[in-house]
């Protein structure tokens, strides 16, 4: 019994001394180790190293873990890169580093990427394009004028001006769009079928609609659906394997949510981001299309992109240290991708917060423990 009893011992005491990595069990084994060794493209696997490696403190750093493991804050996996390298990461609530996370609205930064690609490709002319040219239902006299005149980017941008209410997730879903087109045979034509309230461009109002016509309009141009055309261009460059995308009952990839994959593998789409569209070589996608994705839609919009989140959209931004230039992948029950890219860091975090209305998860109070933990 003493000698199967040590072995083991013995094995996983050279595992967590000796072995670089991360471990993640308390706030101490939360800060990784290893050594910098360079530049690198984490297309097959993402490389650790401690924060001091790369001008972070882990004292500091360890605190975040605390952070992340309050219970009514409810995290699943959490990963923190700097320069390219894992410096924290921890799964909770037996998760790990294995497992595929559910990322609902995530999907909709990706999916915007798949439009720059296409766009570079010239299989979409551009976003100035009018949305009947692909949604060919809109293009006879009898549907509205407004319709006609919506473009490509008023779909991006969150401004088609279609009816759509999304304002409830945690609650009264009996009226939430979003849950009705789930239950909705073909998504893209519930979507068709709403009426326009608004000239298109005029107002922003958050729609996973939006989004669900934005994978119809991919799918027509492109001739694939927007997860086949995702994996060919956007995923396999990445050496992203390990993913879902779920579409709807009549076979289109749902625009608005459905990615499951890993958490290194959505930081490996921030990386991506943060280092403007190229991979190793590569520009998978286009660095102009990363830059126009990541700025404000329009003067009175600073907190919306095409399809990402910007820092503005947090209202105490002007008196944190938070970096403007923040911006982030966003799904509900706060599933999140930061990349942050003045300071080189990509973030992300997942979980099920029931009601992130009234837990104790804040962005910004998050982001400044990580940003406190700077050394340069």
């Amino acid at each position: 019994m003493k000698t199967r009893f040590f072995v083991p011992l013995f094995i996983l005491v050279y595992c967590l001394v000796f072995l670089p990595g991360c471990k993640r069990n308390n706030s101490e084994q939360f800060v990784c180790s290893g050594s910098y060794t360079g530049d690198y493209w984490p297309t097959t696997g993402w490389r650790t190293c401690t924060p001091e490696e790369v001008g972070m403190n882990s004292e500091k750093l360890s605190k975040i873990y605390n952070y992340a493991a309050n219970p009514n804050i409810d995290t699943y996996g959490l990963v923190i890169v700097r320069k390219g390298y894992i410096v924290g990461e921890a799964y909770f609530q037996g998760f790990s580093s294995d497992s595929r996370f559910r990322s609902y609205s995530i999907a909709k930064s990706f999916l915007s990427s798949l439009f720059g690609i296409a766009i570079d490709q010239k299989l979409i002319e551009s976003v100035d394009e009018k949305a009947s040219k692909y949604l060919t239902e809109w293009a006879n006299p009898e549907h509205e004028e407004e319709k006609r005149r919506m473009t490509v980017r008023n779909l991006l941008t969150m401004s088609s001006g279609l009816e759509w209410n999304e304002q409830d997730y945690y609650n009264d879903t009996s009226r939430n769009d979003a849950f009705i087109m789930d239950s909705a045979p073909d998504f893209i034509q519930y979507v068709l079928a709403k009426p326009s309230i608004h000239e298109p461009g005029t107002q922003w109002h958050y729609s996973s609609g939006d989004s669900m016509l934005l994978s119809g309009i991919l799918e027509r141009a492109v001739n694939k659906t927007a997860f086949q055309f995702a994996q060919e261009h956007l995923l396999k460059p990445m050496g992203v394997e390990e993913i879902t995308w779920e579409s709807d009952p009549a076979g289109h990839t749902i625009g608005g949510w459905g990615i499951r994959t890993t958490v290194r593998d959505y930081a490996k789409f921030g990386y991506l981001y943060l280092e403007k569209g190229e991979w190793d070589g590569r520009q998978v996608v286009p660095r102009q299309w990363v830059e126009a994705s990541t700025s404000p839609a329009r003067d009175n919009v600073a907190w919306y992109g095409f399809q990402w989140w910007l820092a503005p959209v947090w209202s105490a931004l002007r008196s944190s240290i938070v970096p403007h230039d923040t911006f982030l992948a966003w799904g509900i029950y706060t599933q999140q991708v930061y990349v942050l890219p003045s300071k080189d860091i990509v973030i992300v975090r997942v979980g099920n917060d029931a009601n992130p209305n009234n837990d104790e998860w804040r962005e910004l109070e998050f982001l400044t423990m990580v940003l406190e933990s700077l050394e340069e």
